[in-house]
């Protein structure tokens, strides 16, 4: 004789397999907002931008840019 069907039995591996992959990434979210995340009033985040708008706006070449070209018609 078969077993009497009960929908309350079914599914639980599966329930319990998306619960765990749920908290990993609930987890793996967080670590990463925990390591990447600055506060707009965290000094070192004020420094960084207002430097470069600084830059944008007086016309100054950006950290890093590559130098200007020479003067068209100079040879090398």
């Amino acid at each position: 004789m078969s077993v009497a069907y009960d929908p309350n039995k079914q599914g639980w591996a599966a329930a319990a397999v998306t619960t765990v992959a749920t908290l990993g990434l609930l987890f793996t979210a967080y670590t990463i907002h925990k390591n990447t995340y600055r506060h707009p009033r965290d000094p070192m985040n004020f420094q960084v931008y207002h430097a470069e708008d600084n830059a944008k706006h007086t016309g100054a070449a950006p950290h890093g840019a590559p130098a200007a070209a020479a003067q068209p018609g100079a040879k090398h």
